[in-house]
């Protein structure tokens, strides 16, 4: 029988279902860019990426403002990473890793929001 899920537990498997699936597809776009060898696109995107994020950091009023921009600042540093052509293969690897599992995540998160709205029909 399906019970009513909590308004408070549905908008949290909303908001981590989006923002799973969102982050998921921003590390499988930027492992894009770090292809194999040495990838200047991946170099510049990452970098700017990376300025962005610590800028919007240092000037976020609120700890979970700083905590996005740091995490956004770790993508763009993972990227430079991936880019270089030694050890880029692995961290390119483990970008597409984390993207597929945020994808998987936040979909799963999803179906539990929509399944809680249809039980509250």
């Amino acid at each position: 029988m399906n019970e009513i899920v909590p308004s408070d537990r549905l908008v949290r498997y909303g908001m981590t279902g989006v923002g799973g699936t969102a982050a998921g597809i921003g590390l499988l776009i930027l492992s894009g860019f770090a292809g194999p060898g040495l990838s200047i696109l991946g170099l510049i995107v990452g970098g700017g990426l990376t300025a962005f994020g610590l800028s919007s950091s240092s000037k976020a009023k609120s700890p979970d403002d700083r905590t996005g921009g740091l995490v956004a600042a770790g993508a763009g540093a993972l990227t430079v990473i991936a880019s270089l052509p030694l050890i880029g293969g692995l961290a390119g690897g483990m970008m597409s890793l984390a993207g597929f599992g945020l994808l998987g995540y936040g979909g799963y998160s999803l179906y539990k929001f929509i399944s809680g709205l249809r039980a509250r029909r």
